[in-house]
Parts: C-alpha cells; structure tokens; sequence
C-alpha cells in the first residue's frame, strides 16, 4: 500500500499562476488544492486539512496576511507550513508575511522547476522542528515525574526526613525490612565523599548512587543549604531521585543525535564531531545518495526496511575492526566516538562516512566499491531492490580552512554525480574545489550582467554559420552567447548552467531577444536568413508564444524566420502534453521548433508527442552512438517528416562520414568560426532569392 501524498492548498487570485503552481506540485507527487481568494482557501482549509499551503500575498477581499493569520489561529494551524507568495523586491511585503505567521517565503515570477523543492524542504523543516519539540516534551514529561524526599540534618547531627525515603527509592523493598539510615546504602565508591559533606553541614550540590540488598541500584540528586533558625543552624537538603531522568537523556540523546530508522548517528551528532575532531589528522569524507526516491510504489515500511539494509552494507565495507559500527547504537557521548570511522545517516536518503583509516586506500576506490555493493538487489518485501546510488569523495587536508566543510564538499560532489556508472562516483580534488569556488563567482557574475542587460559589453551573442550540405551555401544562424568573463575556462558557461536552471533561463531569455533585435536589424537592410536560438524545456510552457510573439513584433523580425531548438524534453506523459500545446501554439505564429541535443534517450514517444520541424545532433553524440544508431536516428526523423541539423563539424573528416544526403543543415568550424553581430553581414550579402534553403515539411 503506498503512502498518501501530501495535500498543499495553493492560493492565488491568478489563474495561471494558480494553474502552473499546482501542475509542478502534481508533477513532483503532491496533491495540490486550489482557492482563488482569501474565504475560499479558509474554507478549503477547513475541509481538507492540508499539510501545508502555497499563499499569494495580494488578493481581493482577504489579503494573504489577513489569511494567513487567521491559519494560525484555527486549531493545529500552528504548526501548518505556510509560504507566501510576493514580489522579488517587495522587502516589506515579506517582513509582514513573517510577522502575520509565514512559514517561508517565494519571490514572482515562480522558479517552477525548483517549487517543488523548496515545498519538500519547508516540510522537513517542519517535520524536525515538530520532531524536536516532541522530545523537548517528553524530557519536561520525564522531570515532572521524577521523585524526591526532601530532609534536614540538625544541630544534634540527627537526619530527619520528610517522608520514608526508603519507599521513594526502593519501593520493592521487603515488607518489615529495618529501615536503615539511608547512608548505608550509598554505593561504597560513593559513601566516603557524601558522609563527609554531611560530617562538614556543607552546602552541596552532588550526584551519587544508592545500592539496594536486590542488587538493585538508583541515580539520586542531592541539593543542600544552610538554613540559619533559632535552633542552630540547619542543613537543609533534597535528595532526588533521578534515575528516570539519566534514562530519559539517554533516550534523548538518541533522539537528538541519532537516527531512529538505522539507530547510528545523525547529522546533529556529525557536526559536533567535526567540531571536535583533530584538524590536522588527514580525513576523508564519501557522501552516499542512496535513491530510494527513485522507486515507484515503496511503501514507508519497505523504503525504511530498505534504508536498513543499505546501510548495513555501507558499514560493513567501511568499519574494519571496529565493531562499535554497528546499527542501531547505545547512545554515547561525543567524546566516546575515538574511533578512526563514523558512519551517519544525515539526511532521509543520506549517509556519510567520515573516515582516518581508509581499508581500500584511497576514498574513490572506496568510494567506488560502495557504489558497487549498493548496485547489488536488496530482497526486501518479497521483491528485489536495486538502488541507484550517487556518491561523492572529498580529502582534508586541503585548500578549505575549516574541516567542518569536509562534509559539505563531499556532499556537492554527490549532487553533481550521476545516477548511471561509472558517473556515478565523483572524487572532489582540490582542484576541482578550486573550479567550483571560480565557476560560483562567475555564475553570480553573470547574474549581474544580465542583470545590467548587456552586461557591460561583457555579455553577447555570436553567430554560428548554418549551411545546406548540398551547395554549401549559407542560409542562416545560429545564436548562442558568449560570456567574455568565461573565455579562460571554455567549459565555465556549460558548467554553470547546468548547475542553476534559473540562470539558465535568464540567459536563453536574454539571448532570445538579442537574437531577434540583431536579426530584425540584419532583415532592415535587405539580409535574410534563418536564426536558430536553444530554450531549455523548462521555458516552454502555456504564453510562451505570447512571449515569443511579442518579442518578434518589438524587434521586427519576421517569424517564419525563426527556428526554436527545444533542449532537454522530460519524459512523463503529462509533462508532454504540456509542452506539447505549447508548442502547438508556438507552431502556429510559424516558428519552427526542433528538438535539440537528440541522442539515445531520443524515443519515439517524444518524436509522436511533440510537434516538431527537425532534430538537432551533435557530432560527438554521432560518434557515440555509432554508424547503427545514427541510422536509426536519421531513419527515425525520415519516418516523420523532419528535418535533421548535425552540428560541430569542425573537420572534413567528421563530415566524410556523414551521409550527405541523410543531414538538411550542417554546422561547425569547417563551414566558418562563429561570428559578432556586427560582422554577419559580411557574409550574407547575397540576396535572399539567391540562396539555397532547405525547406520545411509539410505537417498534416
């Protein structure tokens, strides 16, 4: 039985907003509720209780703060995670959200591609803090029900007590047992110290054990003052007892610093021990992405079973002699961990290693028969599991001044990994740490040059010349930017990009409209030709043809002209279909769309989907796939009617092996280096009945 998903009641007076909000929500696995003012969410609130909610600041009637206010004041609306939804610059609109109660905030427009993770982190989020507070609860629990007997020692050295300690402290004690005095049974290792503290009628504030004729034994708590009367002067003491409580730490200790699934450490515990730990003892650090989440139809009992497993497996190749490593630990102090290895789980689908004494050498090796073990089927539940794990390495000493940052490195070594071997496994090196740390400085870089608009003439679009195999003869473009910042690392803008969707975005936006406004300049002087421009799929969504037709009327370039290279379609159905209306709408201002960077993972069902004019490949992907499947590919684009762009020939070599009669358009460094804008007309001069164009086929 699979688990429910989780219902997030979105809330906004704009359809589309509302609309684009709940399809990622849906896409990522949550069951989105919509209202479309203020009284409908509270009345939507009211029937389906939602775990959390998606809230547009400005509406009519109730505003977003009026809303969520009054959230919070419903029963259990305390701890409802609740994001607001405002503008990018409206600094006030969020500090009144968080004063009405929000949760978290996201600025407009959305980053859907990222909606859905920003949801499940405020979640978690939730989740720890609700976690926390329970065993904040349960510790107050354990106190209140902790017992003590309260007593005073006077000028004639007699100690009374309140009340019979003996039925406090032992209350299995025999019936008719002698009642002794009560320092006959403090544990002998601790009798000297606490009769002399009573021998002295010192103030005290001390800890010891009582040992019982069963063998049993109790924690007590012992307070004591003076207390200056006209008898004399008085002890006057408490004695607690807190065994319950010592056993109640324990168990908060496990639930603070260790995990409840696998019983090891937890990321609490790791970062007390990065703290501690020796900083110039070399260290490794394998950060695991187990992937469970990438299983359909795991129920929360097998997923966790599953975790277990995993785990175990981990531990077995990474403890050594050290049996200590183990699931489900004893809870113990930090400074008991002297061992050379933790292993922790530090997220819900994390585990890390941190390690002195590697058994395999070096931390890619272990690293890569860890990801080996985890590729093994697990038997859980009457099926076999197979995980795709993606594990990160990262080495101390090194460049980093702090090695609580071990942890971190090795996790962004994860996360750029892939879950397909060999690339499954990436060893973080300090030169790489080095690449990384430059490429964040450009991609923030570049954020301001767009920013800026054309980023101090930093930031521009070159032209790649686009020719028909058969004449040779150009007929058209293709834009991409150039970043002048990034021209020392060829890779830095690739690289980038790839890590950031939104900057991605931004640019194929910025590129878009630059494109079109040199294009529309280029068409005023009488040079015609065809410009292609790459959007992620991400771009391609209900109004994109809205965009794209405006941007085309400010610019006065004419449409038919324009070719749109759709990179990097996903595979979900419905996903499809969305990109696929919008594609028919951009279609039909005659746009031609082509899918861009076809390789193997090109199917069928995206080809049958998706309305398209051409497939565009590269060379190298060619040369992967090899002269079988490149046929295929092409026999493929044939069977539908589309035009194929090979792109990157650089050499009469790569274009040798190529059919020329299988490709419509060929690009690359052997047909002309890519161009400014300023010098495309230098090229194109010849007038446009003159050139020889492939044309478009037709479509039913």
């Amino acid at each position: 039985m699979t688990d429910q998903p989780t219902r997030i009641l979105v809330v906004d007076d704009d359809f589309a907003t509302r609309l684009l909000a709940s399809e990622a929500l849906l896409a990522a696995g949550f069951a989105p509720l919509e209202a479309q003012d203020g009284r409908e969410a509270l009345d939507q609130y009211d029937r389906s209780a939602p775990e959390a909610v998606l809230l547009d600041i400005n509406m009519p009637q109730l505003d977003g703060y009026e809303v969520c206010r009054r959230i919070r004041m419903r029963p259990g609306g305390a701890a409802i995670s609740i994001m607001v939804m405002t503008a990018s610059d409206d600094l006030d609109a969020v500090q009144r959200a968080f004063a009405a109660g929000a949760t978290d905030f996201l600025t407009k427009p959305l980053n859907l591609p990222l909606l859905s993770h920003r949801v499940r982190y405020m979640l978690r989020a939730a989740a720890t803090a609700t976690a926390a507070h329970d065993a904040a609860s349960r510790l107050a629990r354990a106190q209140r029900l902790a017992r003590l007997v309260h007593w005073q020692l006077g000028p004639d050295d007699q100690l009374a007590w309140a009340s019979d300690p003996l039925a406090v402290f032992w209350p299995e004690a025999p019936a008719g047992h002698p009642r002794d005095h009560l320092l006959s049974y403090v544990h002998p290792d601790d009798r000297a110290r606490v009769a002399a503290l009573l021998a002295a009628r010192a103030p005290h504030e001390i800890g010891f054990r009582l040992q019982f004729p069963d063998g049993s034994e109790r924690t007590v708590h012992q307070d004591a003052e003076l207390d200056f009367s006209d008898r004399g002067v008085v002890l006057i003491g408490a004695t607690q007892d807190v065994t319950a409580m010592k056993r109640a730490e324990q168990q908060i200790a496990q639930l603070a610093f260790y995990d409840d699934i696998t019983g090891i450490p937890n990321r609490q515990l790791v970062e007390r021990y990065l703290r501690r730990a020796d900083p110039a003892a070399a260290r490794s650090a394998i950060a695991i992405d187990l992937g469970t989440g990438q299983l359909d139809r795991l129920g929360a009992s097998a997923r966790d079973a599953l975790i277990r497993a995993a785990t175990a497996r981990v531990i077995e190749r990474v403890r050594g002699a050290d049996l200590e490593i183990r699931l489900d630990q004893a809870p113990r102090a930090i400074e008991a961990f002297t061992g050379a290895t933790l292993v922790a789980r530090t997220g819900p689908d994390e585990l890390l290693v941190l390690t002195t004494e590697l058994v395999s050498g070096t931390a890619a090796t272990t690293a890569l028969q860890l990801a080996d073990a985890l590729a093994q089927p697990f038997p859980i539940a009457g099926r076999e599991l197979r995980l795709r794990p993606r594990i990160g390495a990262a080495d101390y000493p090194d460049p980093v001044d702090d090695l609580r940052r071990l942890d971190e490195h090795a996790r962004a070594a994860m996360y750029d990994a892939e879950r397909i071997a060999p690339r499954n496994v990436l060893v973080l090196t300090p030169a790489a740490r080095e690449l990384r740390v430059r490429r964040a400085e450009l991609a923030r870089q570049l954020g301001l040059a767009l920013d800026a608009g054309s980023g101090a003439g930093e930031l521009a679009v070159e032209y790649v010349p686009r020719v028909d195999p058969a004449t040779r003869r150009p007929f058209g473009v293709r834009a991409r930017p150039r970043w002048q910042r990034s021209s020392d690392d060829p890779h830095a803008l690739t690289a980038i990009l790839a890590a950031d969707p939104a900057l991605r975005e931004r640019l194929a936006r910025w590129t878009l409209s630059q494109a079109c406004r040199d294009a529309g300049r280029w068409h005023a002087d009488g040079i015609t030709l065809r410009v292609a421009v790459e959007l992620p799929c991400s771009l391609v969504a209900p109004g994109l043809a809205e965009v794209v037709h405006q941007v085309l009327a400010d610019t006065r370039f004419e449409t038919l002209l324009l070719d749109l290279e759709i990179a990097d379609p996903p595979s979900g159905d419905d996903e499809l279909d969305r990109i696929a209306a919008a594609l028919h709408d951009i279609r039909a201002l005659g746009v031609r769309v082509a899918l861009a960077h076809v390789d193997d993972s090109c199917s069928l069902r995206e080809l049958r989907r998706l309305p398209l004019d051409a497939l565009a490949v590269d060379r190298a992907t060619i040369d992967r796939l090899g002269p079988t499947l490149w046929n295929a590919v092409a026999t493929l684009a044939r069977g539908f009617e589309l035009l194929v762009a090979v792109s990157d020939i650089d050499a009469p070599a790569a274009l040798a092996a190529l059919d020329p009669h299988e490709p419509h358009e060929l690009a690359g460094a052997l047909f002309g280096a890519a161009l400014p804008a300023s010098r495309v007309p230098e090229l194109w001069r010849t007038p446009a009945a003159q050139l020889d164009r492939p044309q478009p086929p037709s479509h039913a």
